[in-house]
Parts: C-alpha cells; structure tokens; sequence
C-alpha cells in the first residue's frame, strides 16, 4: 500500500525544480537549518546553534556551516523563523555579519533577536537588520519563487509556527519543532484544521519534528506544570528557592510567577538572558502581572529569603552564568543559604551538556542546597516537542507525498520512518538526510540531490572559525596535563 496525496493541482512541471538542502539539524537536535533552492532563489528556515561536547575545548558553541548562503549571497531573498529558542535562532548574528538578508518572524521572536543584536559586539549588525513580520495572522508573502504563510503550533514557547511553502513544484510544509497541546499555558492549540486542509488539497512533501518518534502516546500539555510548581513551593515553604529554565521558555516563566504570587512570594529575575526575554514577553503581553511582583537583585536585603523565588539563568551549566556564579560562591547579588532548595525545570538531556549540569549540580550540592532535577522527581519538566501519536496525527491528517524528518537525530529519523510506515507510507517516500544531503523534487517526483561539503564551525567568545581540532587537541592536552 502506498500512502500519498496524489492531487495535481499544485505540481508544475513546466518551472524549475526545487531542492530541499538539511543544512543542520537532523544529526544532532540542535543548529537547525534548512534551505529551500528554486531557479535563482533561495530562502533559508532558522539558523540555530548548539552546544558543544565535553571534548571541544574552549569553544561555547557549534554554528552551521553557512559558506553555501556565503558563494550564493547574490539569490538569498530572506530567513525565516519558526519560533525563538537558540537552537533556531542562535546563530543569526553571525548570518547577518555575512549577509544582509532580511527575517521573516513574529513579534516574539523579533523580540528575542532584537535583544541578542543589541549586544555591543553586533551593533554595526542591529542598525541594518530588517525585520519582515510573518504569523498565523498576516497574509500569503511573495519571496521569489516561494509563496510563505504561516500556521499555529504548540511548543515550549509561545507564537511558535510552521511555513506553509508554495513552490512551483507543490505545497511543502515546515514544522519544526511541534506538539499538539489542546490547553496551552499562553497559546491556542494548534491549527490542525489548516493542516486538513491544505493535506486536502495537496502536500508534496511535510518536513517534521522526529525528536519524539521514540516515545509512544501523546505528548503532555505544558498545563500539567501548574500543579508541580504549586507541589514546589509548598515543599519549599521557610526556604530559599531557585528555579532554572530556559530563558524563552515563557510560559514556564508565567507559570512560575502565577504560582509564586499564589504562595505570597515575590520574584527576582537573574541573569542577562532571563532579564531580555522577560522584558520582551512584558512588552507584548505574555506576562501580565503588576510590577511590585518583581524584585531587583540590588534590594534583596529588604526581604526575606521565604518570601522570594528566583527565577535563574544557567539550567545548562553554562559558564558565567548566574546559576553557575552562584554555585562557586562567586555571585556578586546572591548567596546560596544552607538547605536552599534549586530547582532544575528544563530538558534534562539536551546534547552537549551533561557533564556542564552535572558539576553544577555537584557545585550547589557541597554548597549546602537541596538540588531538585529529573532524574530524582517526576513531572519538573514538559518537552515541547510530540511524540508519537502527535506525529502520526500530523501525518494522516496532511498527507504529504514525502517525508523528511528533522530536528532529531540518526536514530530518531529511523523511528519516525518507521512510525509513518504504519500508514502504508512506503520506505522511498521518506527521506532521511544527513547535514548537507538534499533532495530535488521535480514533476511530482523526488530523489536525492548533491550534497554539500560541509565542515563543523566552532565559535569561541565571538571569533568565528579559529577553533579548530588541532587548537581542541591541544588545549584537552593542557587540561589533562595541568
């Protein structure tokens, strides 16, 4: 049995064809990157960053290999942005350094990168970006070749979307990172009905979220954290209590506060990137609480520990950041008191960093505190990302002729070509591309374009490329050697 739509009326055969390039993403979660190549134009869908691994000495994070958008600046009509976490939206600076293209994006994320540009080391780079606007909201926009709208999706952050991609070859849907949430925190649920209809229509290929292929049933809904915010607090009733997300992650963020107010406790917002994203989702109104909720870490001497709760920047251990500071003893606001109880509320194994969390988690723990994580108690995080009976519902419901997994992993890929296979979706229907593969769809038919050379891109501090595996090599030579 084969399952595909079969419907005509959105191939052409008569116009060029279009290549789907996986530029990152579908090897190692994070740096998610697609290109989408038709005749002379070329759009791009997020430009994220990921972390490096515990053998990549001195570098802070792994950027894609963008040298492809670099030889073919001249047919690059603009980037896309499906929702704001760093994974999607991390390595935009280092893009617009290179290119002068402008972002299609929501208000949020406009927000979010707005922030990350304001930085003094990307001010030449903020005064000439071009923001685009693009939601659920905003009507069909013309790009080249490419005819883009936008749909609603659950995640972990809020206004989180997928592209609804015409080409001269056919429909094509983006999604991303996705679930289906029906009572999200600070969103609707997702647009299945848009979905339906375009699959009525025709879908010529559905790119989707694999990561949760492995894991059977639905996903939970970010609503559930209600409850484990409420059981926290009251376990943490006379203490100091700390909490660590993801700085985007805002519906976690509102969560906290909503329920911190209902335990008569105040907020103190800690770290850079909490700060920016907080001011940003204030602005536009995710976050609509009286300003006497929040405390400045310059006037904490005036309260009671008992009657505060931080929310605290670092949930990945990185370097420098509030939690870590404060794990060492060495913030300049915060002392750790005695039985403090952390909480740890994020992915508790996204890649590149366990060894990072691990020692801080060690850290806060010879400090005296109470270290809350996943490992040890259920329910302190809700992924974003669906799982099986969420993709497969997408699937069946749109249709598409092809498939190609992203944002996962070699493994997820599998599992995900496997779970549509259950829908008599044949294995040459699927395609699992590896980071610079593509594929050439044309006259209704698909099959595996060039691959691009690609090399890994290291940054340290801000200096792009000058880490290589010789430089790594040494400087793990200096930390063994002492």
């Amino acid at each position: 049995m084969q399952f595909a739509n079969t419907k005509k009326e959105n191939i052409n055969i008569s116009k060029p064809p279009l290549r789907i390039i996986t530029l990152s993403g579908t090897e190692s979660v994070t740096r998610n990157m697609t290109l989408y190549e038709c005749g002379e134009d070329i759009i791009a869908v997020d430009c994220g960053v990921g972390f490096p691994d515990s053998e990549m000495f001195g570098v802070d994070v792994v950027i894609p290999d963008m040298t492809y958008l670099y030889e073919n600046a001249h047919r690059v009509r603009g980037l896309f942005i499906t929702h704001g976490h760093e994974d999607h939206i991390g390595s935009i600076p280092f893009l617009l350094r290179e290119l002068n293209i402008p972002i299609y994006a929501n208000k949020l994320v406009q927000g979010f990168i707005t922030e990350k540009l304001k930085d003094k080391f990307f001010k030449d780079i903020f005064d000439k970006t071009k923001f685009v606007l693009i939601s659920p909201e905003t009507e069909e926009l013309t790009v080249g070749c490419f005819k883009l709208s936008a749909f609603r999706v659950n995640h972990s952050v809020p206004s989180s979307m997928a592209f609804v991609i015409k080409t001269p070859q056919g429909t094509v849907l983006h999604m991303a990172d996705y679930k289906i949430d029906w009572t999200p925190v600070l969103d609707k649920p997702i647009d299945l009905g848009t979905i339906a209809k375009l699959g009525d229509s025709g879908v010529l290929c559905l790119l989707s979220d694999c990561l949760g292929a492995t894991t059977e049933g639905f996903s939970k809904t970010e609503r559930s954290m209600d409850n484990t915010f409420s059981d926290l607090f009251e376990q943490g009733e006379g203490r100091q209590v700390l909490i660590t997300t993801i700085s985007s992650n805002i519906s976690r963020m509102y969560q906290i506060i909503d329920s911190a107010i209902k335990h008569n406790r105040k907020v103190v917002l800690s770290g850079r990137s909490i700060h920016q994203s907080v001011s940003v989702a204030k602005q536009l109104g995710y976050l609509p609480f009286d300003e006497s909720v929040y405390v400045n870490e310059s006037n904490l001497s005036d309260f009671s520990q008992k009657d505060l709760v931080y929310i605290i920047a670092g949930c990945y251990g990185q370097q420098g950041s509030s939690l870590d500071r404060l794990s060492r003893g060495e913030h300049e606001n915060i002392t750790l008191e005695d039985n403090a109880m952390v909480v740890f509320s994020a992915d508790p194994n996204p890649p590149g960093v366990a060894e990072a969390v691990e020692r801080m988690m060690d850290n806060l723990t010879l400090a005296g505190a109470e270290v809350i994580y996943s490992k040890i108690q259920e329910n302190l995080h809700v992924s974003g990302h669906g799982t099986r009976g969420d993709l497969i519902t997408v699937a069946a419901i749109a249709k598409p002729k092809y498939f190609i997994p992203i944002g996962g992993t070699v493994t997820k890929m599998r599992a995900y070509r496997n779970l549509v296979g259950s829908l008599g979706v044949q294995k040459s229907q699927v395609f699992e591309l590896l980071e610079g593969e593509s594929v050439v769809l044309e006259d209704g038919k698909a099959k595996k374009g060039a691959k691009l050379e690609l090399k890994p891109v290291f940054v340290d501090g801000y200096s792009v490329g000058d880490v290589g595996p010789v430089v790594m090599k040494d400087r793990g030579q200096l930390s063994t050697d002492g």
